[in-house]
């Protein structure tokens, strides 16, 4: 990557270590979750200047998903999130195939009750992962969500 451009990985881990100090912090909290808004937008800038998210989509989109919803995993992507997500609401594949039908742009604009959902019912994201496959979105990022959220778990196919 270029000086300018930071790798997606190495990004996403300081991004989320800022975020995560930042934590309990309720007041930078409410300002991160204004990064959802557009008309509110530059009241998270100041959080997000530190991590040089100022105008980078991706970075105010995670950290302000981030805010609404900190509990994270290690594991997995947004398509097992999705995936759990759905053993209880048998309406949430026509959600995950519109998010499986957005272009870049769009993208950030559809997580936002995907990780509602998530927080309502306690499961937890992992964020550095979401942060690097918008940074990557494509076919591949698609597909792979789409092997977690439809694929065969490896116990059943040790059963056949």
């Amino acid at each position: 990557m270029s000086a300018d451009r930071p790798d997606p990985q190495e990004a996403a881990v300081r991004l989320l270590a800022y975020l995560r100090r930042l934590k309990s912090d309720r007041g930078a909290m409410a300002d991160l979750r204004c990064a959802l808004t557009p008309a509110k937008l530059p009241r998270a800038w100041q959080w997000l200047g530190h991590v040089g998210g100022i105008g980078n989509r991706r970075m105010e989109t995670v950290a302000g998903l981030f805010a609404y919803h900190p509990d994270e995993t290690q594991t997995g992507s947004l398509g097992m999130t999705c995936r759990r997500l759905s053993t209880e609401n048998n309406s949430f594949d026509g959600r995950f195939r519109r998010l499986l039908s957005c272009d870049r742009h769009e993208i950030c604009e559809r997580l936002r009750p995907v990780i509602l959902a998530a927080k309502a019912r306690a499961i937890p994201v992992n964020y550095e992962r979401l942060f690097i496959d918008l940074c990557y979105w494509s076919h591949n990022v698609k597909a792979c969500w789409a092997r977690e959220y439809w694929g065969v778990v490896e116990d059943s196919v040790a059963a056949l």
